[in-house]
């Protein structure tokens, strides 16, 4: 016997093919159990992606291989056996074109927002921002990265540097809750911080607003009331609203706007200890600490598993000092001429064309709140319009776009509607290799019959 009859003898025999099988589902188990304690992203990364993942389906793929090599010459009774074979091949072909290039990912669409032109992914990178005025930025650095898979630990920081930045990761916290606090700051791009309790008889609400800078509009939802300060303002009549403005001296100043007016009922300035009498449902408001200039830092609670709120989080040094970083946020870098951003973001894949909501509606369940169906009117690539329902989905280029949820304001509005959006380059292949092994196994069903009669 040649040799290379030997080869495919011994990967075509049943023994292999059972270890194999017996292999996989072992994994499959394993990755069960992983989603089941921590989520389908940790499952994903660590077993169904992982190395042994891939090696075990390729020799899966080579096992098939010689099966079908194996019965070489062959003849019209084997046709059975080949469609099938060669319909699993194409399947985890398909597959695998779609773990490698396909994307699965979220669209959040609000009309407040305008056009929006790429879908937010869970994998990961780090982008770097440079700036000379703290207005205008430019990206200096871009790297995708997966801590899940590839953690940084203690000893071996991964570092990033960009002209005359150094910024290290000390470490990665895959499951972490966030503990903010707020400190006086030195540098003047600094914006303000505001400390505030909103209370009634009945509750009583203490929280933050922090400018990240000076240009920054910051806001907070507490059940009725909305509480912005800074940046560029534009009145939402549809809400309470209290709006603190801070002069160029520094000094606080307050107003009060009623639902769906736009001028204020009351107004004024405000100080530490300031207490404002709202109207709105005995609330009041009073000013627990006002820091003009104001740096917001972040200690952990580190998990074991995920929770929710929970984030993966990145212990990081620069300029001699420590912070954390949070998944879909930044920290600010001041050096002699220059100042840096450096966000660890969900990674944005371009859509090549704008996608815009006009309109959302949602049916309610008779004498319920619950809703029972809504959908997106959106305008996409130009003046091209479309409804996107939860059963009617938009397909236009690589991608299709679902109606999957919404984000509701206290008040009962509707603040954003969320699509799922996803690209399968290895769909057709995965309905081609189906349709050949379902092609099989009429035709096995065929010669047995034949064989008996």
């Amino acid at each position: 016997m040649p040799w290379y009859r030997r080869i495919i003898k011994a990967l075509s025999s049943l023994k292999l093919a059972v270890l194999i099988l017996a292999f996989l589902a072992v994994l499959i188990a394993v990755g069960t159990v992983v989603e089941a304690r921590y989520d389908a992203w940790t499952a994903k990364n660590l077993v169904y992606s992982s190395i042994w993942m891939y090696f075990t389906m390729g020799l899966l793929v080579v096992c098939l291989i010689a099966v079908i090599l194996d019965r070489w010459p062959w003849k019209p009774r084997h046709a059975s056996f080949i469609f099938a074979h060669v319909g699993i091949i194409i399947i985890l072909y398909g597959s695998l074109l779609t773990q490698l290039f396909g994307v699965d990912g979220t669209l959040r669409l609000a009309k407040s927002d305008g056009p929006v032109k790429e879908v937010t992914v869970q994998e990961t990178e780090i982008n770097v921002y440079r700036s000379f005025d703290g207005a205008d930025y430019e990206r200096v650095y871009n790297e995708q990265v997966n801590f899940l898979k590839s953690p940084v630990k203690e000893g071996k920081p991964f570092l990033i540097k960009a002209k005359d930045l150094n910024f290290e990761i000390l470490e990665s916290v895959p499951y972490s809750l966030a503990q903010m606090k707020v400190e006086p700051s030195q540098q003047e791009q600094s914006g303000a911080g505001l400390r505030f309790q909103l209370s009634n008889q009945n509750v009583s609400e203490i929280d933050w607003l922090v400018q990240r800078n000076v240009f920054e509009k910051v806001e907070k939802q507490i059940g009725p009331v909305l509480v912005t300060m800074g940046g560029l303002w534009d009145r939402t009549v549809e809400v309470n609203e209290v709006r603190f403005t801070i002069s160029d001296k520094g000094q606080l100043s307050y107003a009060l706007y009623q639902k769906n007016e736009k001028k204020p009922a009351k107004e004024g300035g405000a100080s530490e200890g300031s207490l404002i009498e709202t109207n709105w449902m005995g609330l009041q408001i009073r000013i627990l600490r006002y820091l003009p200039k104001a740096v917001q830092k972040y200690d952990i609670r580190r998990l074991a598993r995920p929770q929710p709120n929970s984030l993966p989080s990145l212990r990081v040094r620069y300029n001699g000092q420590e912070s954390y970083l949070f998944l879909n946020d930044y920290v600010k870098v001041f050096t002699e001429d220059r100042m840096y951003l450096v966000a660890y973001q969900n990674r944005r894949v371009p859509l090549g064309f704008d996608l815009e909501l006009l309109d959302f509606q949602k049916t309610h369940y008779p004498g319920t709140m619950r809703a029972m169906a809504y959908q997106s009117s959106v305008k996409y690539d130009g003046d091209n319009t479309t409804t996107i329902s939860m059963n009617e989905p938009l397909k236009y280029k690589q991608f299709y776009m679902y109606q999957a949820s919404y984000e509701e304001n206290p008040n009962g509005g509707i603040r954003a509607s969320i699509l799922s959006v996803n690209h399968d380059p290895g769909r057709v292949w995965k309905y081609m290799g189906s349709l050949i092994m379902s092609v099989g196994i009429v035709l096995l069903f065929y010669f047995k019959k034949r064989k008996i009669s």
